[in-house]
C-alpha cells in the first residue's frame, strides 16, 4: 500500500504471425522456437514467501515455454531504485506498476502501450479482467499501459464470538449505509467496555468511494483538490459523527499500528479492511474466528476501493516482442492461475476466478463481488498530494479540534498550493 514509484510498439509482421500459429487462448503451445539467447529483466519488490515462490515458478514455466531467459530485478526500495534506473536507462523491461502511480508513469511517458500487442494476439481476451482493474491501467488517452497481475478489494470483518457473546446475528449487519450509525450504537451497548464496535482507518485510500458516492469527485479536472465541496463533506460526515461517539476508532487510539493488530488483538468487533487481511489474522491471531461482509451502500450504490498492481513494459526495453510474450504469459489464463493459487491472491481475470471456484468461499466472496463496482485507488498526478492532506486534516475533525469542513478546506488550500507548484515544474 504504502508502496510509491515516482516516476513510456509495433509488432513486426514475423512476430505477428509467429503469435497467429502459436497463440491459443492467450496461451503459448510451442513459443519457444526463435528465442534462443533471449534475456529479459523482470523488475519486482519483495512480497511474501509464497508469493517470491510462485514467481520464480511462474519464471520457470514461461522460461520453458517461451524460450526467453528472464532474471528478476528485486528491489528493496522500489520508488527510489527504479526511478533512478528509469532516468539511467537502466530500468528492467517488465516491471510492477501499481495503479496508484500509474498516471505519473504515463505522463513520463517511460511506458510503452500495449494496444498493438493485445489486438494482434489470438484469444488474449481482455473482456475477462474485472473492468475496474482493466480501466486502473488505461490512460487519458484511452491507451492501454499496464496489464493487472491481481487486486484486492475491501470488505467487512467481523468477530464471530464476539458477535455470539452480544447475541448479535451477523447477519443483521447493514447493508445500507444509512443504517450503520445505529447499528453500532446498539453494538457497543452489549459489548465489553474495552473494545469498540468497529476499527478505523483515516485514510483517503480507503474512504475514496465514500467521498465520490455523491458523484462528485475529490480532484477536479484541473488536477486540484475538490475536498472541500459540500457534497463531499456531508458524505464524510458520518464517519466523524461516529467517531466521535465511541462507535469507531483508529488503530492509534486502541494501542496498535493497523486495524488487522486491532481486531486480531480482540480490541474491535469489526473492521473494514482488505482481503490482504485474511492471511494475516489466520497466520498471527489463528484464535480469532471471523466471518466477512460487502461494505454497504450508499445512496442504494455499491462501492468499494480496489488496489492492483499490473505488468507494464519499459518504453524503452530494447525488444519489446519478448516483453510482451511476458506480459502475456503472466496475464494470461494459465499464468494467472499459477499465481493466484500459490501466492494466494484473487486473480484479475473473472475466468480464472470460476475455475479456481473462488467465488464459493464465504470469506473471500464479499471481495471477489467487490471488484465488479469498486473504485481504482488511482486518480491523476496530483492523487498523493491530496492524499497527505486528507490524513494531515481529518484526524483535527475527529478529535474535535475543528469541523469536517474546516479541516476539508485547510487540506485543499495546503494541497492547491502544492498541486499549483507541481503543476507549473
Amino acid at each position: 500500500m504504502k508502496k510509491a514509484i515516482k516516476l513510456v510498439g509495433v509488432l513486426t509482421a514475423v512476430f505477428a504471425l509467429m503469435f497467429t500459429v502459436a497463440c491459443g487462448n492467450g496461451e503459448k503451445d510451442n513459443a519457444s522456437a526463435g528465442n534462443g539467447g533471449k534475456t529479459l529483466t523482470l523488475g519486482v519488490w519483495k512480497g511474501t514467501e509464497a508469493e517470491n515462490t510462485t514467481r520464480k515458478k511462474l519464471i520457470a514455466d514461461f522460461e520453458k515455454a517461451s524460450g526467453i531467459k528472464v532474471k528478476e530485478k528485486v528491489y528493496n526500495d522500489y520508488e527510489t531504485q527504479l526511478q533512478t534506473d528509469l532516468v539511467g536507462g537502466t530500468a528492467p523491461d517488465v516491471f510492477y506498476v501499481d495503479a496508484y502511480l500509474a498516471p505519473s508513469l504515463i505522463e513520463k511517458k517511460v511506458l510503452a502501450p500495449l494496444d498493438d500487442y493485445i489486438t494482434k494476439t489470438k484469444d488474449f481476451d481482455t473482456e475477462d479482467f474485472y473492468k475496474p482493474v482493466y480501466k486502473a491501467f488505461t490512460g487519458e488517452d484511452k491507451v492501454q499501459y499496464g496489464l493487472s497481475k491481481d487486486y484486492s478489494t475491501l470488505g467487512i470483518f467481523y468477530n464471530e464470538k464476539m458477535f455470539a457473546d452480544a447475541g448479535i446475528d451477523p447477519n443483521t449487519i447493514p447493508t445500507t449505509a444509512d443504517k450503520m450509525g445505529a447499528f453500532l450504537e446498539n453494538l457497543k451497548a452489549k459489548l465489553p467496555k474495552d473494545v469498540v464496535p468497529s476499527a478505523f482507518t483515516a485514510d483517503l485510500a480507503r474512504q475514496m468511494y465514500i467521498a465520490q458516492s455523491s458523484g462528485e469527485p475529490i480532484i477536479t479536472k484541473d488536477g486540484y483538490s475538490n475536498l472541500d465541496n459540500p457534497k463531499i463533506i456531508t458524505a464524510l460526515q458520518p464517519l466523524v459523527d461516529w467517531y466521535q461517539k465511541g462507535l469507531i476508532k483508529r488503530p492509534a487510539d486502541l494501542g496498535q499500528d493497523w486495524s488487522g493488530d486491532s481486531f486480531g488483538a480482540g480490541k474491535a468487533a469489526m473492521m473494514v479492511e482488505g482481503n490482504w487481511a485474511i492471511a494475516h489474522l489466520e497466520q498471527n491471531f489463528p484464535d480469532v474466528k471471523f466471518g466477512t461482509k460487502e461494505v454497504p451502500t450508499i445512496d442504494g450504490k455499491k462501492g468499494t476501493m480496489v488496489f492492483t498492481v499490473s505488468y507494464a513494459m519499459n518504453a524503452a526495453a530494447k525488444d519489446k516482442d519478448a516483453a510482451w510474450e511476458l506480459i502475456e504469459y503472466f496475464t494470461g489464463k494459465t499464468g494467472m492461475k499459477t499465481w493466484a493459487e500459490g501466492a494466494s491472491v484473487l486473480p484479475s481475470r473473472q475466468s480464472v476466478a470460476k475455475e479456481m471456484n473462488i467465488e464459493s468461499d464465504a470469506i473471500l466472496q464479499p471481495f471477489v463481488a467487490g471488484a465488479e463496482y469498486a473504485t481504482p485507488w488511482q486518480d491523476g498526478t496530483t492523487l498523493s498530494i491530496v492524499s497527505d492532506q486528507y490524513k494531515n486534516m481529518l484526524p483535527s475533525a475527529l478529535k474535535g479540534e475543528m469541523t469536517l469542513k474546516e479541516a476539508m478546506k485547510k487540506a485543499t488550500e495546503t494541497a492547491n498550493n502544492d498541486i499549483k507548484t507541481q503543476l507549473k515544474n
